[in-house]
Parts: C-alpha cells; sequence; structure tokens
C-alpha cells in the first residue's frame, strides 16, 4: 500500500514540476492580457492547471496514506483491465481523429464521449447519453458559436 501511494505522490510531483516547467517556458513567448492574450498565454495557462491538478494528486495521496485507505486487493487483474482499457481508449481515439471529418463534428463526438462514458464507468445508457450530448451541445456552443470557428459538417449537415 504505501509503494502505491508513494508512486502517487511521485506522479503529482512530476505533473507539478511538468505545470512549473510550462509555465516558465512559456514566459518568454508574451503572455500579453485577458483582453488581448500573447503566445503564451494558453501554455501558461496550461502549465498552471498542470501544476493545481499535480498538487492535488500529491496531497491526495498523502491524506490516503495518513488515513490508512487506498488499498489495493487485486493488482494484476486491475493491470490487466487498465491496459485494455488504454488500449480501448487509443482505438476510440484514432478512430475519433480518423471519423472527425468524413461524420462530423456532432456524430463523430457524441459517438466518442459516449464510448468513453461507457467505458470508464458502465452504467446505465441514459447518464452516458445525456453527459454525451450535453458536452456535444456545449462544445459546439464555445467553439461554433463564442469561437466562431468551422465546425466539420459532415453526413448529418449541420
Amino acid at each position: 500500500m504505501k509503494n502505491l501511494l508513494s508512486k502517487d505522490r511521485m506522479g503529482g510531483l512530476i505533473w507539478l514540476a511538468l505545470g512549473v516547467g510550462v509555465c516558465l517556458m512559456s514566459v518568454p513567448l508574451k503572455l500579453g492580457r485577458l483582453q488581448q492574450p500573447g503566445a503564451g498565454f494558453m501554455p501558461f495557462f496550461s502549465g498552471i492547471v498542470l501544476g493545481i491538478f499535480g498538487l492535488i494528486l500529491t496531497f491526495s495521496s498523502h491524506a490516503q496514506e495518513l488515513t490508512g485507505e487506498g488499498e489495493i486487493s487485486d493488482q494484476k487483474a486491475s493491470g490487466k483491465r487498465n491496459i485494455g482499457k488504454l488500449f480501448l481508449t487509443s482505438l476510440a481515439l484514432f478512430s475519433y481523429i480518423l471519423l472527425f471529418q468524413p461524420l462530423g463534428f456532432f456524430f463523430t463526438t457524441f459517438l466518442f464521449l459516449f464510448f468513453l462514458f461507457k467505458l470508464a464507468e458502465p452504467k446505465k445508457w441514459v447518464m452516458p447519453s445525456v453527459l454525451s450530448g450535453a458536452a456535444v451541445i456545449l462544445g459546439y456552443l464555445i467553439f461554433s458559436i463564442w469561437l466562431k470557428s468551422q465546425l466539420p459538417k459532415g453526413i448529418i449537415g449541420f
């Protein structure tokens, strides 16, 4: 148990260091202002997010160690399951990239997210459908309406 938690803590520290490195490397690119962001604005913001997630992982593993939680009962079965999920997720991402242009944003993104929601936590069909639909609509509103970027229409036509 202690070995697993220390791996989580080490992973969190690596993500924190990576986030700090991204922030430091993006400063010379000129951050700009919120109204007029420079070339380094998004990398800097991404580095901050990486660092925050690294801190969360580090402190949550420390808290689990203090409370005695976080035991893994069957690591081999868990590892095989995780490798299978990793392979399926990679295959789904590759398929998403290939089908995005011909099938369009709505259809491809809905199917991709639906698959990921079902893979991550096998639930009934309603919750993954609702979450996928909401994410597609939110993505459309952000990218097409707010940012005015063109998304592929595909076979559906919108």
